[in-house]
């Protein structure tokens, strides 16, 4: 199992980067939203996030409510940019942090 780590202490930073070491960020990005999608606060603006080539996740990043925050999801190479645009700084923060503590397994 594979881990992501954040680049920076988790806290407030704009935005948060984690990196996926060795591999592209793609796949483990839409693992995360793939778990969101099992939160029932959790709502996106983009329904084709589930394509593995989907751009917008690459290119300008995916905007997610998950309760009361908002944010954008994005990757780029091994890294992946978490942005907050509105709501709860403390609850972002957390959400952050539970990535962190998130399993990554390989795609085979």
């Amino acid at each position: 199992m594979a881990k992501i780590f954040a680049k920076q202490e988790v806290g407030y930073a704009d935005p948060v980067i984690f990196t996926t070491p060795g591999r592209y960020s793609m796949d483990a990005a839409i693992e995360i939203l793939k778990r969101l999608e099992n939160d029932e606060d959790y709502k996106t603006e983009n329904s084709s996030m589930k394509s593995l080539n989907d751009g917008d996740l690459v290119e300008v990043g995916i905007p997610v409510r998950l309760g009361n925050i908002e944010f954008t999801i994005m990757c780029s190479y091994e890294d992946i940019f978490i942005k907050r645009i509105s709501g709860n700084k403390m609850k972002f923060y957390e959400f952050c942090e539970s990535i962190r503590a998130m399993d990554f397994s390989p795609r085979s």
